[in-house]
């Protein structure tokens, strides 16, 4: 449960191998400097991201660099990521799903991706889209 993406996010994999070990990161909050490999990794600005995992810009500026994350904060920019890692598996390419994410879908209501991941649900939503074309069904 998300060892992929703690990866992608400078973390180590192993601590994230069992469910209960996932689960106890999560709990204990990224470190805050997570947002920033997050931000490289999805190529968007921090300005972009954290609105998306329901901070604030200005508090995250004032955090300390040890500090960590909520256990919310995590666990949604675990899901973000987890978005992305399933897009680059269907196209096989980060550049290509980034761009797909990045850009207006019709399948979406011509929004983009980004556009639906400030909420868990929308998370779920883009990842049934993303499925869909994984398994060749109608998107």
């Amino acid at each position: 449960m998300y060892a992929t993406e703690y990866a992608l996010l400078g973390g180590n994999a192993k601590a994230m191998d069992t469910t209960e070990n996932a689960l106890n990161v999560i709990r204990e909050g990224l470190p805050v400097d997570m947002i920033d490999h997050a931000g490289d990794v999805l190529c968007v600005t921090k300005s972009d991201l954290v609105p998306l995992i329901g901070g604030n810009l200005r508090s995250f500026q004032r955090k300390k660099k040890d500090s960590h994350l909520t256990p919310q904060q995590s666990e949604h920019t675990l899901a973000i990521i987890g978005v992305l890692t399933s897009a680059t598996e269907y196209f096989s390419d980060r550049e290509t799903a980034l761009t797909w994410m990045k850009t207006p879908q019709m399948v979406l209501g011509n929004k983009s991706a980004f556009s639906y991941l400030d909420t868990m649900a929308g998370i779920s939503f883009v990842n049934d889209i993303i499925n869909r074309m994984k398994y060749g069904m109608t998107a």
